[in-house]
């Protein structure tokens, strides 16, 4: 008796690579895009080993045993109108209404912040450390060929000088030897706008 495998593909990744997979399945066991299989064929001498991936249905449809969710229902609407889209129980495609790409979660809430003031030698340093930047790398153990800071709201040339001052002579970070200055710097004296009753701040 042979056993039943369920394959779940979740995301946009998983829902793409699901759906070239369940293709190459149909290719290999002679199903076509709209799950039958050919009368005048019997695949592989009479195996059928497909069936722990597929379902036969009353009609003689081979349906996957396959769910794909995702946030959102662009990739799977890919499926859903693709060259395999009668292949699968419109139950088995799940999607919701939005991606996780518009999902802007507050690190701060705004009355923490009002009570939790920055120094600018803070902020200075924050940008440093690894955790608060988008790369690949750790940036400690290589050099900088230039560094631009812009800050934004209450913030005077004394303090931005001050701090760049102590982050060079922590030798926390280097610079290359063609470029030893190395920082070019920007103030925004306008305070950020925020949105009345906004998630963001």
């Amino acid at each position: 008796m042979s056993r039943e495998c369920i394959s779940i593909h979740v995301g946009q990744a998983g829902v793409q690579i699901g759906n070239a997979c369940w293709e190459l399945y149909c290719l290999e066991h002679g199903i076509q895009p709209d799950g039958q299989m050919p009368s005048d064929k019997t695949i592989g001498g009479g195996d059928d080993s497909f069936n722990t991936f597929f379902s036969e249905t009353g009609a003689g449809k081979h349906v996957p045993r396959a769910v794909f969710v995702d946030l959102e229902p662009t990739v799977i609407d890919e499926v859903r109108t693709g060259t395999y889209r009668q292949l699968f129980h419109p139950e088995q495609l799940i999607t919701g209404k939005e991606d996780a790409a518009n999902n802007y979660a507050r690190v701060i809430s705004a009355e923490k912040a009002y009570h939790e003031q920055l120094s600018v030698s803070e902020i200075t340093n924050a940008c440093f450390e690894p955790a608060n930047q988008m790369v690949k790398c750790d940036p400690r153990h290589g050099k900088y060929m230039a560094c631009c800071l812009l800050y934004r709201g209450d913030v005077v040339p004394k303090d931005v000088n001050a701090a760049i001052a102590t982050i060079k002579t922590k030798r926390t970070i280097q610079f290359v030897d063609w470029c030893p200055t190395g920082f070019k710097v920007g103030i925004n004296y306008q305070p950020p706008t925020v949105c009345e009753l906004s998630a963001l701040c």
